[in-house]
């Protein structure tokens, strides 16, 4: 009697047969003057863990700062006008008003919070990383286009690949 042994997994990098992906990661970290890896192209790419951490730490305390000034102006305290403005508001607020010491905690919290955000966010988005991708992967994109919603009407949608 022989013994059956299930069939053997397929060797490391192995995608199938002809027309399957080329093994390999999508993309790889890469340096300006590195060779080129065949079946590889090099991109540029904002530094999006920066973009999306630094925009979610300013966007939402940047906000509720913004809707706290106005409220304070539509309350008759011109002198809180100054929140509106991005990382220095609450600063400027700070020179321009009196507050009791958790209203100074406060903003002075507010604006290191702002600046800690635009920290993030501009050298994610100012300073591109250079990587390899892989010659079948590209870029997503979103893009308008018209649509046909029915005879005698039109529409404006949107296409794209992820």
């Amino acid at each position: 009697m022989q013994t059956q042994f299930p069939p053997a997994p397929p060797p490391p990098g192995f995608h199938g047969g002809p027309g399957a992906p080329p093994a390999g990661p999508k993309v790889l970290p890469w340096r300006e003057g590195e060779p080129v890896l065949p079946g590889y192209h090099p991109e540029t790419r904002v530094r999006k863990g920066l973009v999306i951490s630094g925009a979610i730490v300013f966007g939402t305390v940047y906000l509720f700062t913004a809707f706290g000034g106005g409220d304070a102006v539509y309350r008759g305290s011109p002198g809180y006008a100054a929140l509106f403005v991005p990382c220095a508001g609450p600063f400027i607020t700070l020179a321009t008003t009196q507050q009791d010491d958790l209203e100074t905690m406060a903003l002075v919290l507010d604006g290191l919070v702002q600046i800690t955000g635009a920290a993030l966010l501009v050298p994610g988005l100012l300073v591109p990383r250079r990587v390899l991708v892989r010659d079948d992967v590209s870029q997503p994109f979103v893009l308008p286009a018209p649509v046909a919603l029915g005879p005698s009407s039109a529409g404006l949608g949107l296409v794209g690949r992820f």
